[in-house]
Parts: structure tokens; C-alpha cells; sequence
């Protein structure tokens, strides 16, 4: 079986004697790698590096502790050093990452070859200017250092191939910390890599990549796993630690980064695209049955997701659910909840669609629930029969008329209706009405007398002249987008909170219900919408993973 290392290089990997190293090499205080530094660092040297005085220090004021010395200026001295004062430099030279890596790869079959990922921002640091700065990026390029890695890493292992890949940003804009830029350059070079390994050989792809910034980190953990799949064991370990370093498979570190991916994915409600990731690490039925009601409900399916819900083994939301779907107001909620996270996700036309079906919805299903007698459903449709003209708890001959100022007037909206219905007795062969807007509101308001006092601004929703419902239908009618400026508008609010606490105050006054907030659960720790439980426990169950 063949092996093949890829290695990240950071400005910590090359490191200088500590004190206690060098007191334990019998060097006396001038020898100390503080003090011999400047006699490698000449002042020929320092005016090439705009007479910066780069000193080796320790990152704690420790005895244990190696001194540390930006990476560029470190390589170009040992580079323009004479053999003897390298072999010198050589000897105060240390390694601890590396040396924890290899002390575990020689456990297993030698590498072929071994890929160092070096970092060289000179293009983008030009200007002499940005040089002059001991803190510029430019002088933690590991790229000078490529002749100490080289012999290294040879002496380390025998007949090895060393393959330097340089990562080189063309644009300040897109630098080594820009992640974008950097996966990009990571995936143009794993695609130029040509490994001295016959096809037919059994692979494993050891991959170290702590080094360098966050940026080259994840590029090539992303870039390895997508060029050489399962062949990967990613080789890691702490210079700060007594531990050695572990070999991680690719399946358990892929997952870690499957999770956060999931999480994000979570965070703007795409179960779908959650399940699509994390599917083959769920050994919990339960996620799997709320990632399915999820999807159901991102649907719409309602329905659908409450039966999913019944199928848990938590009793508690099981039972919820089950005794939630009985309530003939319940997905008017759901439908409500769905406009919210539609509004969170920037999809304004359909917060609008879900956020007007919630409100309809409800007064539909509240029409179907208190006219049940004289209903028919079909196709999912609830007809209204004309059967309903004798039905005494309308009063429709007292309803014709209504008190106002003292005075009784026609009552235009149930005569209206009544005529309607009539007239649908003689000319309509099935003798019934769909039971929706116009046919339901007066309904709805004969039924509910007090609604002026209570939820006087329901006017505003089923008036026809440009009301509510009016503008909404206006929209729907129409190929075009919808700000959010414009979704308030046409709900006749200010706000996002305006909105959500209209639509809870239509909801609540329909079904009676008494929900504080349309979006979290209040302090008795109820909900208006089960999404709300089911997507807690998503989170709980997949930051668990």
C-alpha cells in the first residue's frame, strides 16, 4: 500500500531552541538562539529587509518555549547563508509539529511523496512600503523555507518525493484569509498534483492541514475530501500538547464538518438540505422522523406533518401533535409561521401567499367547522349548500335589518347573501356554493355581532374596496417581485413585528385561541406552530452528532 503526505506549513512549523534546549546542549548565554541570531542576521541581510530589526522571541516568557522568528526572514537568511554558517543554523533548528507527524507516519508504510503547501504573498505585497512593516503578512510567507523543509523531511524518510505547492493570491482583495479565493487556489493546485503512485496501488492520503490560516485550513480540507474521497486519513495534533498526534478516518471528520454545514443549512430552515448531508450519521429514528415532518411541513403538507410527528418515540411531542391536529385552527397557525420563516428568507411573495392563506384559511376552516351540517367537501373544497337558508340559527329574516342610530336599516351583506343563496337554489344544478371570501364573511360577521368592538380592523381585511384582501389579490394577479416595504403596505402595518402581531391577532380572534407571539413559544410554554418544537430538537440533535 502506497502513502501520500499533504502538508500545510504555518509560520509556527520551523522553530529556534529554547532556552532550556539550549542549556541542555551545553551552549553557554551568548550561544543562546536569541543571541546567535544576530550574527546570522548581518547588516547586509537587515538593509535587504528595509533595516527591520526581526528579533526571535517566545511566544511565553517560558524556558521551555522556542523562539520564534517570521518564517520569509528566517528561510532568506538561512538561503543566503554560507554552507557553514547553515549547518550552524541547522543545529538550533526545531520541529514540533512535524516531528509529532512523523513519529506516527513511520508506524505505517512510508510516504512516495509528500506535498508542502507553502504560502508566498509577494504579488500582492509589492509596494516597499507594505515590506518596511515587521507585522505584514508578507514576512510570514513559508514559501523561503522550502530548502530547510526539503532536507527535513528527506532525512525523515528515505527515497521520498517532496512535491512544494505554492499558494499565491493575485489580489489583495482575495488574499489568504479570503475563504472563496483560497479554496479556489487550494483546488487549482490539488488539480495540477501528479503523484508518483501506480493507479492499481491500494492509496492513503495523509493530510495535515492546522498550518496557515483558517482559510487554507478549510480549503484543504474541503479540496482533499473532494479529490480523494475515502482514501483520506487527516493526520492532526497540538503543539501545545504532550499528547501525539492521531489519525482521524475521513467518514468521522467528514461528519464533523457535514454537522456544521447542517447547522447552517438548519439555520435557514432547508431540511431538505439538511437530511441530504447528515442522512448516513443518523442512528436516531427520531431525527429522521422530524427531518421528515420538516420537509412536509416546508411544504405546506400539513397534514402530512403531523402524521410524521405521531410516529415518534417522544411521547410528549407525539401526543402534542396528535391532539394539536384534532383543532379545526391549527394549520392556520402552521400556515402563519411558514409566511414568518418565508420573511426570514428574504422570499417576500410567498411570506405574502402563506401569511393571506393562514388568515383565509382559518376563516374557512371556522366556516366549515360551524356550518358543518350544510357542508360538502369535495376535492378538498368545502361547497356550501343551500340547505343553509333553514337553518334557524342564522335568523335570516332578523338579519335583513340591523340597528343603527337608533334606527333599523337593511342589512345589505346578509341580504346579499341570502339572495345569493336563492338564487343558487333555482339556476344551480348541485344547489351549493364554494364556502370562501364573500360567501363566508357575512356568515362570519353574522355569527360574530360584537366584531367591531373587538377586532374592528378585520374590516379592513375583508373590505373590497381596497382593502387587504383587495390589494392581495391585485398582487397575486400580477409577474412581478414584492419588497418588503410593499408586503407591510398591503397589510396595512409599519413592521415586521406590525405584521406578525396582525396576523396573530386575525388568527387568535378567529379561533378563539389566546397565542401571545405567532414565532416563539411564550412563558406556559406554549406554541402556536409545533415547527417551533420541532425545529429545537433538530438543533439539539444534530449539534450532537
Amino acid at each position: 500500500m502506497a502513502s501520500i503526505w499533504i502538508l500545510t506549513i504555518g509560520s509556527s512549523d520551523v522553530q529556534l531552541d529554547s532556552d532550556r534546549t539550549n542549556k541542555e546542549k551545553d551552549r553557554t548565554e551568548k550561544q543562546r538562539s536569541d543571541k546567535v541570531w544576530s550574527y546570522w542576521y548581518t547588516d547586509d541581510l537587515k538593509e535587504q529587509c528595509h533595516d527591520i530589526s526581526f528579533e526571535p522571541k517566545s511566544l511565553f516568557k517560558d524556558k521551555e518555549e522556542p523562539y520564534r522568528i517570521a518564517p520569509r526572514i528566517l528561510g532568506k537568511i538561512y538561503q543566503a547563508s554560507s554552507e557553514q554558517v547553515q549547518q550552524e543554523i541547522w543545529r538550533y533548528l526545531t520541529f514540533p509539529l512535524l516531528d509529532n507527524f512523523v513519529e506516527v507516519l513511520k508506524q505505517y508504510p512510508l510516504p512516495k511523496a509528500i506535498a508542502v503547501l507553502l504560502t508566498d504573498q509577494s504579488a500582492i505585497f509589492q509596494d516597499a512600503q507594505q515590506r518596511r512593516k515587521p507585522n505584514s503578512p508578507y514576512w510570514q510567507d513559508t514559501c523561503t523555507l522550502q530548502p530547510i523543509l526539503e532536507q527535513y523531511l528527506k532525512a525523515q524518510f528515505s527515497d521520498v518525493t517532496i512535491l512544494p505547492l505554492y499558494l499565491q493570491p493575485i489580489s489583495a482583495n482575495e488574499g489568504l484569509d479570503n475563504w472563496n479565493s483560497v479554496l479556489e487556489v487550494v483546488q487549482s493546485k490539488f488539480s495540477e498534483l501528479e503523484l508518483p503512485v501506480d493507479e492499481n496501488e491500494d492509496q492513503t492520503i495523509y493530510v495535515s492541514h492546522q498550518a496557515g490560516t483558517p482559510a487554507i485550513s478549510s480549503a484543504v480540507q474541503f479540496a482533499s475530501l473532494a479529490k480523494f474521497g475515502d482514501r483520506i486519513k487527516f493526520l492532526v495534533s497540538n503543539e501545545q500538547s504532550t499528547r501525539p498526534s492521531k489519525i482521524l478516518e475521513s467518514s468521522s471528520y467528514l461528519k464533523g464538518i457535514r454537522r456544521k454545514e447542517a447547522e447552517t443549512l438548519l439555520n435557514s430552515h432547508d431540511y431538505s438540505g439538511v437530511q441530504a448531508l447528515i442522512k448516513s450519521y443518523l442512528r436516531d429514528d427520531d431525527t429522521q422522523i422530524l427531518l421528515d415532518a420538516a420537509i412536509q411541513w416546508n411544504f405546506a403538507k400539513f397534514d402530512e406533518f403531523a402524521k410524521e410527528l405521531q410516529k415518534l418515540s417522544n411521547t410528549e411531542l407525539a401526543e402534542t401533535a396528535k391532539e394539536r391536529s384534532r383543532h379545526w385552527w391549527w394549520a392556520a397557525y402552521e400556515s402563519a409561521y411558514l409566511a414568518v420563516i418565508r420573511f426570514e428568507q428574504k422570499d417576500t411573495v410567498d411570506a405574502l401567499f402563506h401569511s393571506f392563506r393562514a388568515i383565509e384559511g382559518i376563516f374557512s376552516e371556522w366556516g366549515v367547522k360551524e356550518f358543518q351540517h350544510h357542508v360538502l367537501i369535495k376535492n378538498d373544497r368545502p361547497y356550501l349548500q343551500t340547505t343553509i337558508l333553514e337553518d334557524d340559527k342564522l335568523y335570516f329574516e332578523r338579519a335583513k335589518y340591523k340597528q343603527k342610530d337608533g334606527k333599523q336599516v337593511p342589512d345589505n351583506d346578509i341580504a346579499k347573501l341570502k339572495a345569493h343563496l336563492e338564487e343558487l337554489n333555482k339556476k344551480v344544478k348541485d344547489k351549493e356554493t364554494i364556502l370562501y371570501g364573500r360567501s363566508l364573511y357575512p356568515l362570519f360577521r353574522e355569527m360574530r355581532r360584537d366584531w367591531r368592538a373587538e377586532c374592528n380592523a378585520l374590516n379592513r381585511f375583508w373590505d373590497n374596496n381596497n382593502g387587504i384582501s383587495e390589494s392581495r389579490n391585485r398582487i397575486f394577479h400580477q409577474l412581478q417581485g414584492l419588497t418588503e416595504q410593499e408586503l407591510f403596505d398591503i397589510w396595512e402595518v409599519k413592521s415586521e413585528e406590525g405584521w406578525k402581531e396582525r396576523i396573530r391577532v386575525f388568527a387568535n380572534y378567529v379561533s378563539g385561541e389566546m397565542f401571545e407571539f405567532l414565532d416563539k413559544e411564550d412563558l406556559k410554554g406554549s406554541v402556536p406552530s409545533l415547527m417551533i418544537k420541532v425545529h429545537e430538537k433538530l438543533e439539539s440533535a444534530i449539534a450532537q452528532l
